[in-house]
């Protein structure tokens, strides 16, 4: 039987890390886990001291708030050829990537964590999973599935629902591609189409292509491509017959609330498993 170490680096208890550590362990039956658990460290000495610990072969999970300490463990990582799961910053980032706040990254706060902290990151790996339509799978699965054309606001709105506890996937629309059957499986109010004014989806798209680099005329810009894209989606939204919501003059967090207040008047039983903000 394969054998793993993995060392559990916290500034608080260490749970999040070994909770985490032990759904991801559980996919493998053959595997034996040594779990060392490294509660309490508020210091590069101490952490220098827990790396002594460790080899090539062994992972090291952390939970540390503080960023200075956080980078120090990572450092010390680098220079010894090993890869750190930065769990807590990883979701951190992405919270704050989505919202614009910024985290006050106190240290020990981890123990007053109830069970949202995990559905929130549970929420954000199944955003990032089921992003971009890559996987119909999802949308079954999914509280809420968005579908649009490209530069809808689809996945950064998916990024803000997901910060709120939603299971969140969506779906680009291109008229040459043929929708997934998956989507046809899903509760018809828990799916929500997007639509903008072509003229703003126009200059949207032209300021992206110039943005990557790409120069002179563009189908992807093209205002009659963009019409007839728009009108499929029309299409689309009556065939499913789903809620649809024009994002034109929506900011994202505009938006990312307007699809709470519609999912809460749908499904009112839900409301506890979200957060709101």
């Amino acid at each position: 039987m394969k054998e793993l170490k993995v060392i559990l680096v916290s500034d608080s208890t260490g749970e999040t890390a070994q909770n985490y550590i032990k759904s991801v362990t559980s996919q493998f039956p053959d595997l034996k886990v040594n779990l060392i658990r490294k509660p309490s460290i508020i210091s590069t000495k101490e952490i220098d001291e827990v790396m002594e610990e460790a080899d090539k072969s062994t992972i090291v999970v952390q939970t540390i708030a503080d960023k200075d300490l956080s980078n120090h463990l990572r450092e010390v990582a680098k220079k010894r050829n090993m890869e750190v799961l930065d769990i807590l910053n990883y979701g951190i980032r992405k919270v704050e990537e989505a919202t614009g706040l910024k985290a006050i990254r106190q240290v020990g706060l981890t123990r007053t964590l109830s069970k949202d902290y995990f559905d929130m990151i549970e929420a954000i790996e199944f955003a990032i999973k089921y992003d971009d339509g890559k996987d119909p799978r999802g949308f079954p699965l999914s509280d809420i599935v968005l579908v649009g054309v490209s530069r809808t606001s689809k996945t950064p709105t998916t990024m803000i629902l997901a910060t709120k506890n939603f299971k969140v996937s969506n779906l680009p629309l291109v008229p040459e591609i043929r929708l997934p059957q998956e989507i046809f499986e899903v509760d018809p109010e828990r799916i929500i189409g997007l639509v903008i004014d072509p003229d703003k989806l126009s200059n949207i798209r032209e300021v992206r292509s110039k943005s990557l680099g790409i120069v002179g005329e563009s189908i992807y810009y093209d205002d009659k491509r963009i019409r007839k894209e728009l009108e499929y989606a029309r299409e689309v939204y009556k065939d499913l017959d789903c809620k649809v919501i024009d994002v034109t003059e929506n900011t994202i967090e505009q938006t990312a609330t307007d699809i709470v207040q519609y999912y809460f008047e749908k499904f009112p039983e839900e409301h506890k498993d979200h957060v709101q903000y």
